[in-house]
């Protein structure tokens, strides 16, 4: 099975392209690197960056969540002037803005990377189940590769359920975009499902 991972349409057999949105999909382990990606600034379907802002990160719902709950505790005890018993719900009010900020920033900057980032051809390092996570008893599977930046190699990882990324081999190149600024913002394109 073959997912697109721009807007998630699944195909049994592998294509060059989506048919619904037309995004690039990931190459089947074992082929070539595939065609460069386009030159920035690249367009991002507006579905995959929701998926990347919002559905699929899950820390910036969580955030979100402890933030309301924090909110609805922390109101009733200042309007009672119960100041002392409003720091429980304020701690979940500032640890909610603290992981919904983190998860938002790192979405923003993989999307930047995205869109603005610089190409160039990495290696994949390595390839192992996660099992510090679990889904529906199944682990992820954590890639991770190297890309160079100037005379230094730098690494970046990728935590899927995409069942491709276990097939793929050390050694095998694959385009990396990143942050010229800040080559800690990378991503690989196209991105995995």
């Amino acid at each position: 099975m073959h997912t697109c991972p721009w807007c998630t349409t699944n195909y049994v057999n592998w294509k060059s392209s989506c048919d619904q949105c037309g995004g690039p999909l990931a190459r089947p382990p074992g082929m070539e690197i595939g065609p460069r990606p386009p030159e920035a600034p690249r367009t991002v379907p507006k579905r995959y960056a929701r998926k990347v802002m919002w559905t699929s990160n899950i820390m910036a719902l969580v955030g979100l969540g402890f933030s309301g709950v924090g909110l609805l505790f922390i109101i009733p005890f200042v309007v009672n002037k119960l100041w002392l018993a409003s720091f429980i719900p304020a701690f979940f009010l500032l640890g909610g803005v603290s992981m919904f900020w983190s998860a938002y920033s790192n979405a923003r900057s993989r999307l930047r990377a995205f869109r603005y980032g610089k190409i160039v051809e990495g290696k994949v390092r390595s390839v192992r189940s996660d099992t510090s996570q679990s889904v529906n008893n199944q682990h992820p599977y954590k890639l991770t590769y190297h890309f160079p930046v100037g005379d230094t190699l730098q690494e970046g990882t990728i935590v899927t359920f995409d069942s491709t990324a276990w097939e793929r081999q050390p050694g095998q190149p694959l385009w990396v975009l990143y942050d010229e600024q800040d080559p800690e913002c990378n991503a690989i394109y196209p991105p995995l499902a």
